[in-house]
């Protein structure tokens, strides 16, 4: 669309309305806003933001709570993840998990979250004669790998308890199996900016990986190292993990992000 110095050209006030009271529920993050502060901080008339937020909350895109609030809907995140599937990978992320695997030899996942599982985009083998089985395209549970938990660190609460809905999958003696534990993991993620899969998955393999961000903060999905436990003992994991940090900040910052990296402390 053509702009002029004051917009677009050719303008929709009712949709331009529509979209100022969503980035401004957005800013408001937990806590929403009432019908009346959007009517007076955004200067708008009272008949115009009623009619505007019943037909945003009729698609999902608001809700109200029962205190009368109104706050984002999940509507949009699904929207959001369908924006996210558009994302051209091969360009945008394979170089640097191409690096990851030249510098360490270790295996480079890359996976994205969906409805309470998340699915492997790719897959960069390591070098030397062990073969992981994981393939792109797999559907997983969050809580036993370092790309799941890398990713629902940063998740909104509502998605976060469709993850522990979905069940905390007992894979191995290490497997994290209750909502508290695995809560107070992802705390831990978060204070250290990196998930650490320590045998949960598969006895004997450790992992390690980092989340990505969009230009938005929603996290983008997550990228992780993979190999036998006796080549990522825990003395090495700081330095690994600032390895990916390095290259979840890169990458993120191709995917628009242009926050503080990592993110820490989020949902405390």
């Amino acid at each position: 669309m053509e702009k002029t110095a004051e917009g677009p050209k050719y303008a929709v006030p009712a949709l331009e309305k529509s979209i100022a009271i969503m980035e401004y529920l957005a800013a408001a993050s937990d806590n929403g806003a009432s019908f009346g502060d959007l009517s007076k901080e955004l200067g708008l008339p009272r008949t115009s933001v009623y009619t505007i937020l019943n037909t945003l909350e009729s698609y999902g895109l608001i809700r109200k709570s029962p205190g009368g609030t109104y706050h984002l809907g999940l509507k949009l995140y699904s929207l959001g993840m369908s924006a996210i599937r558009g994302i051209d990978t091969g360009t945008t992320i394979v170089p640097y998990m191409e690096r990851l695997r030249d510098e360490t030899n270790f295996t480079v996942h890359l996976g994205i979250y969906d409805k309470g599982e998340f699915v492997t985009l790719e897959k960069i083998e390591g070098a030397g004669m062990v073969r992981f089985q994981s393939f792109a395209g797999e559907r997983k549970r969050m809580n036993t790998s370092a790309v799941g938990k890398a990713i629902a660190a940063y998740l909104p609460e509502r998605e976060l308890q469709l993850v522990i809905a979905k069940g905390l999958l007992l894979l191995t003696p290490n497997s994290i199996g209750t909502e508290a534990a695995f809560r107070e993991h992802l705390r831990q993620v978060r204070g250290s900016g990196y998930a650490i899969d320590d045998e949960e998955g598969e006895m004997g393999v450790r992992c390690i990986g980092v989340p990505l961000f969009m230009s938005d903060g929603i996290v983008y999905g997550a990228i992780s190292l993979t190999t036998l436990k006796g080549n990522l003992p825990v003395q090495s994991l700081p330095h690994f993990g600032n390895m990916l940090i390095e290259a979840g900040k890169e990458i993120s910052a191709r995917l628009g992000y242009k926050g503080n990296y990592p993110i820490t402390g989020q949902n405390e």
